[in-house]
């Protein structure tokens, strides 16, 4: 019976157009991964009922999760406690270089390269970040609840992550500032797509789910139609 609960539950998570989730983690219950075998890793923070909540720099990391390093799209739930400054969201270069997502005074920001209009957070409140990157054409994306914040083509391959096994980290600033670039806060979901969302599929994907952090609002419908099938057949 759990098996088969399992199964329906991973059926529903959202495949969205060409691109395959690969991986994704409800923060709001473990580390481990609900479509792949690749789990997260913490850096201090702890798993509770809200999400996985963290201090400055007790971030996440995961490792060989993508097949290719430039051509992706990952999705973050998450708020932070302080948005003033660079808040660093997403590294690629596992903590060598100051270039990466942040967080710059409300804007989602790819330092040095391109940034959006001030608002996009607010303290305290989730969000969903979604940033794509297509290899072929180097075409970096920057997404907040659906809306395209930044794009820029990536020419030096700062979007790529280049550090042992393409360790992707969370919420970590570099050595450059002495990791000063960092804010606490809570995360409830991370997603990995294996190739680059259109900018409908992600409006498609929306806002973060407050109460849980899986699956989407269509995924959902089909989850909750599963689960209905699944009783009737144990009844009868």
């Amino acid at each position: 019976m759990k098996a088969t609960l399992i199964c329906s539950l991973l059926l529903a998570l959202p495949t969205v157009g060409a691109s395959t989730l690969i991986h994704t983690y409800d923060l709001t219950s473990a580390l481990t991964d609900l479509v792949g075998s690749t789990p997260l890793n913490s850096d201090g923070g702890s798993i509770g009922p809200a999400g996985y909540a963290f201090g400055a720099n007790q971030g996440l990391n995961v490792s060989s999760a993508l097949s290719n390093a430039g051509n992706y799209s990952i999705l973050v739930d998450f708020s932070f406690q302080d948005l003033s400054g660079y808040r660093k969201i997403l590294d690629f270069k596992d903590l060598a270089s100051d270039n990466g997502v942040y967080n710059l005074n409300t804007d989602l920001n790819f330092y040095n390269f391109a940034f959006g209009p001030n608002g996009a957070f607010t303290v305290n409140t989730l969000a969903r970040v979604i940033v794509t990157r297509d290899s072929g054409t180097g075409l970096e994306v920057g997404y907040v609840n659906g809306v395209q914040e930044f794009s820029f083509t990536d020419v030096s391959s700062d979007g790529v992550f280049t550090g042992t096994n393409g360790i992707i980290r969370f919420f970590e600033d570099d050595g450059a500032t002495s990791q000063r670039e960092a804010s606490g806060g809570l995360a409830t979901r991370i997603s990995i797509y294996d190739s680059a969302l259109s900018a409908s599929e992600v409006a498609d994907l929306g806002g973060p789910q407050t109460s849980s952090a899986v699956p989407e609002p269509a995924s959902f419908l089909l989850l909750g139609t599963g689960l209905s099938l699944f009783v009737l057949a144990r009844r009868r």
